[in-house]
């Protein structure tokens, strides 16, 4: 039996085809019904010209050439119905005809600019959205014994990419992680991150000291970005424990095997990397507890500031309780962040997130079993 179903192709083509000239053919359509169903007594071949005037904002420019094309004796012949081609009308027409093709004109170039615009600005977003790509790398399943998942949530519209970062590298001094947001959105944004994580990779390899890597990212965002700053939680993972150092991003969340919830706040909040000009002596580093079985939240502030549609920020430390509390606790870094974003999806509905919206999780990998005696 043959396959009588069209192409793929065929029907994208068509669909974009009704897309560009679907309401100038019906205006073409309406103008000349009405006008021929009214008579001689009413006159509305005039209303022709908004055909290819509209189809500017819609239509390549050699469609509205042929719709162009069409309407000029159209309007001859609902012209010459009307009564309003003799000679006291005569130049009247003439002007309007001379009008009628000046506003043709005018569409095609009009459409022929708007569809150069709109090449030049899928490229930059293309360009900006490979960029973005390769800052947000999804991080090693099992990363020198810590078990990490992401998800990111981007709301870029054309070019306006947000500046979550982060990244986990496993060091001599233990597995260390930065999480930040950028202040801005766009390419600029984007550098900044980039220059941030550049600048984090260098230093955690060569300092022992995680407020030493903070300074470090600290003074590069100032000399290489000084428009902007960075919000960020710097993170090293010990032996029984994990070390955190604030730059002014949002709190961790720990979740512990039992399924108690902890915000973990700052003993000493800081200043965004970039701004520590401003403070003489920055936070030193603050340690809690982390064991097996416990789980790791990190976020940035598009979580706390996504709302539903009425208006309600989401409840990210209600929500946590609900989704991993006591008898719902998963030390499974993948089924959490899954979890925890399909959530703060149900909460927006139909709207969409003002800010970009990340979600890091971390755990402890189990220890492997003993290895039977001669395996």
């Amino acid at each position: 039996m043959s396959n009588l179903t069209p192409p793929r192709g065929v029907g994208a083509a068509t669909r974009s085809l009704v897309r560009q000239v679907g309401l100038p053919v019906s205006i073409l359509v309406v103008v000349t019904t009405v006008d021929l169903a009214t008579g001689s007594s009413t006159v509305y071949y005039p209303f022709l010209l908004l055909a290819p005037t509209l189809a500017a904002a819609t239509a390549r420019p050699l469609a509205i050439l042929v719709i162009g094309c069409v309407s000029l004796p159209l309007r001859y012949w609902l012209a010459s119905q009307d009564g309003y081609l003799g000679p006291e009308y005569s130049n009247l027409f003439q002007v309007s005809t001379w009008m009628y093709v000046m506003a043709t004109a005018l569409a095609i170039y009009l459409s022929a600019a708007r569809i150069h615009h709109e090449r030049a600005l899928v490229a930059v977003s293309e360009v900006a959205v490979a960029a973005q790509r390769a800052i947000l790398l999804p991080p090693s399943d099992d990363l020198g014994g810590v078990r990490l998942a992401v998800r990111y949530f981007a709301v870029a519209e054309e070019a306006e990419l947000g500046g979550d970062l982060y990244i986990a590298l496993d060091t001599p001094f233990g597995v260390r992680v930065i999480i930040g947001d950028v202040l801005g959105k766009g390419l600029g944004a984007v550098r900044t991150a980039a220059i941030t994580i550049g600048a984090f990779r260098e230093a955690a390899y060569d300092e022992p000291e995680l407020g030493t890597v903070a300074r470090r990212i600290d003074t590069s965002v100032a000399r290489n970005a000084p428009e902007r700053f960075v919000t960020a939680l710097l993170v090293e993972v010990r032996p029984e424990h994990v070390a955190f150092t604030h730059r002014g991003h949002e709190e961790p969340v720990a979740i512990r095997a039992d399924g108690a919830v902890h915000v973990l706040e700052p003993p000493e909040p800081g200043l965004p990397l970039g701004l520590g000009d401003l403070d003489p002596e920055p936070p030193r580093p603050w340690v809690v507890p982390f064991r097996e079985g416990d789980l790791l939240l990190l976020m940035t502030d598009g979580f706390a500031d996504a709302r539903d549609t009425s208006g309600r920020h989401y409840p990210l430390v209600e929500r946590i309780r609900a989704l991993f509390g006591e008898g719902r606790v998963t030390a499974d870094p993948v089924l959490a962040v899954e979890r925890l974003g399909d959530d703060l999806v149900r909460h927006i509905g139909v709207l969409r997130l003002a800010d970009d919206a990340l979600v890091l999780a971390l755990a402890r990998a189990p220890d492997p079993p003993d290895r039977p005696p001669g395996s």
